[in-house]
């Protein structure tokens, strides 16, 4: 993917010749510099290297033009990307993909001194804002770059000018026609260390959404010498397009084919492979393979880890494939009784106001692996992921990496387009939402104590309160393999098991699909929010149980949620679930008595039995997870021999 010049480009010190180009004499011969802030002299400038920290974006094509420019912004986006102005033309980049999140770089790279770099043909004036808590800015610097130099450098922020600034923002005003080759947050402070890339991606016969990514990569590495080797670990058929199995045959591609052992399975493969390559990376940026990706925040993600006081992990944020200015998740926090919570969940990008979200630099549990760069010494110090299948793999990894002083950073910008959770209604996830969340409690006494036999008992009355009665069964199965341990939930492999759930699955009734011609006039309930709804009580549980026993099917569905259910406002009616964000695609939900009854004993028993025995099924568990996260059980998790 090209920058705003039609080049790729990559955080390193700046070449030879730009260097020269930036630290020219910036005096009044080449610009009228509005405020106080200094500019280094010739001879400091030429003692300092500059280092992109980084670049300001181009819209990449097909995304959402707000996310890169502000409203007021009139810009010609010419060939491979390049920004044209006409007189009087602005660019505003308080955007999520170009504004500059301070606190971060602050908070975790202790940067103390910011510059701009500008390349441009062509006179421009260029303002930065300071973003301040509660909303409030104030214009820092206002300074020109003249028509007549290629490349000006100008520092607009040290801590003695704005402190308390968050955020930093450029507005650009072209004073003639002009075009931009580069605009970049740059500091003079090298970095703390060397970031070489591997990528490691995990696919199973996704190759329409596989492949762009896989050719946006390619393009970076010719430009991104930091980027050795991306890890292809496929878990589906063999690579059926001609031009991805052609792209797949280059030196920057490593294709590991084994059998489907889930994303677990697949990053864990990923990791081993970088471990032991001969590039010898640093870091290993996970991805998934159902993501749209502008692959130039790759190099703003190695910037911050490159610069980072000590070893980070750089987390991406996953933004609605559906609705794609909508946020889904900016980083992972677990809640009470062990619920994950999406952090920044419904957020409009384009708002205003929204950036505010990420005016401090927040302490995280975890990054979801759909864009998250490790480095590889954290990797070898904490071992390889438990073997738990997906689901929740990147949930324990990274309390792990948290507990051994490897924290998280979610640094905005680094947002991948994803399919969004909202609409995904696979009642099999559940078991491993359930049992891999009891696993990581039991690993991990300290942060909180482990749910409790009511919790788990509501986790499965939620499921059959809204008539999702495979969630219902799936939770259920996910408990007796908890309590069976080790032993009973992972023998003899993740593949082997999860056929065995998809076999248990078979048997109940899966909801028929509808195709909804109107859905103005019926009712749409708000979806469940687990961090926001009020737990559901005894009382209203039995109120529910009582509706649903005895209550009559009506004629005519007049109820549509779109998004999770919640049990209070279905009221044990049955209601069609959409599958897409229209409402036009849905399933049929409907409450099915005898069905409920069965589930609803073996509800009560295994929340009773999980309630007497659950300590001791966490004690075998923390016993046994050392020797399964080991690099033998991996290896005959792979069919690897070992010596």
């Amino acid at each position: 993917m090209a920058d705003a010049s039609g080049e790729l480009y990559h955080p390193m010190l700046l070449d030879p010749d730009d260097q020269a180009d930036l630290l020219r004499d910036t005096g009044s011969a080449r610009g009228t510099f509005a405020d106080p802030l200094a500019t280094p002299t010739p001879s400091t400038a030429r003692r300092a290297g500059l280092h992109r920290l980084q670049v300001l974006l181009s819209p990449m094509p097909g995304a959402p033009n707000e996310l890169y420019l502000g409203p007021s912004s009139r810009v010609r986006l010419g060939r491979r990307g390049s920004l044209h102005l006409s007189p009087g033309g602005r660019l505003e980049g308080d955007t999520f993909f170009n504004a500059f999140f301070l606190d971060f770089w602050r908070a975790r790279a202790g940067i103390r001194r910011v510059g701009i770099t500008c390349r441009a043909n062509g006179a421009l004036r260029l303002r930065l804002v300071g973003h301040f808590p509660g909303g409030r800015t104030r214009r820092l610097a206002v300074w020109d770059h003249p028509g007549d130099v290629e490349v000006s450098l100008r520092w607009i922020w040290d801590e003695a000018m704005a402190a308390d600034a968050v955020r930093l923002s450029l507005s650009v005003e072209a004073l003639s026609e002009a075009r931009i080759a580069e605009i970049a947050f740059v500091s003079d402070r090298p970095p703390a260390r060397e970031v070489r890339l591997a990528v490691g991606i995990v696919t199973h016969d996704r190759e329409a959404l596989f492949e762009p990514t896989a050719r946006a990569l390619a393009d970076l590495a010719t430009v991104m010498p930091d980027l050795l080797r991306v890890h292809v670990v496929n878990h589906g058929p063999a690579f059926r397009g001609e031009g991805l199995r052609t792209l797949l045959d280059r030196p920057l591609f490593h294709v590991v084919e084994q059998p489907n052992l889930g994303g677990c399975g697949g990053f864990a493969r990923a990791m081993v492979e970088a471990m032991e390559a001969p590039e010898a990376p640093t870091h290993l940026l996970l991805m998934d393979d159902d993501i749209l990706l502008d692959p130039r925040i790759i190099a703003r993600a190695a910037a911050f880890a490159a610069h980072a006081a000590a070893d980070v992990v750089v987390g991406g944020q996953a933004i609605e494939l559906e609705c794609p200015a909508r946020l889904q998740e900016a980083w992972g926090r677990l809640g009470e009784n062990w619920l994950p919570r999406m952090e920044g969940s419904h957020l409009d990008l384009a708002a205003p106001g929204a950036l505010q979200f990420w005016d401090r630099c927040p302490d995280v549990h975890y990054n979801g692996w759909w864009f998250s760069l490790i480095p590889l010494r954290a990797i070898r110090a904490c071992g390889l992921p438990t073997p738990i299948f997906l689901r929740g793999d990147d949930i324990e990894y990274g309390l792990r990496l948290r507990a051994s002083g490897v924290p998280t950073v979610p640094l905005p910008g680094l947002g991948v387009w994803h399919a969004s959770v909202r609409y995904k209604h696979v009642g099999m996830v559940q078991y491993y939402d359930l049992r891999n969340g009891l696993i990581t409690a039991a690993s991990h006494p300290s942060l909180a104590p482990p749910p409790g036999a009511l919790q788990v008992l509501g986790w499965a009355m939620h499921h059959l309160l809204v008539h999702r009665y495979r969630a219902a069964a799936a939770s259920l199965m996910a408990v007796a393999d908890f309590l069976g341990g080790p032993d009973v939930a992972l023998r003899p492999n993740g593949a082997a098991r999860h056929r065995r759930l998809v076999e248990a699955m078979k048997v109940l009734p899966m909801p028929d699909r509808r195709q909804v011609p109107e859905v103005a006039g019926m009712r749409q309930p708000a979806a469940y929010d687990v961090a926001a709804s009020r737990p559901l009580t005894v009382t209203s549980a039995a109120l529910l149980t009582l509706r649903i026993l005895i209550g009559l099917r009506p004629r005519q569905i007049t109820t549509l949620q779109i998004g999770a259910p919640d049990p209070l406002a279905i009221g044990g009616a049955p209601y069609l679930l959409a599958l897409e964000p229209q409402g036009r695609r849905c399933l049929v939900m409907l409450p099915r008595k005898g069905l409920f009854l069965r589930l609803l004993a073996r509800a009560l028993w295994l929340s009773l039995r999980y309630g007497l025995t659950r300590q001791k099924a966490a004690m075998r568990w923390r016993d046994r997870l050392p020797a399964l996260r080991d690099r033998a059980h991996w290896a005959r998790e792979f069919g690897q021999a070992r010596d």
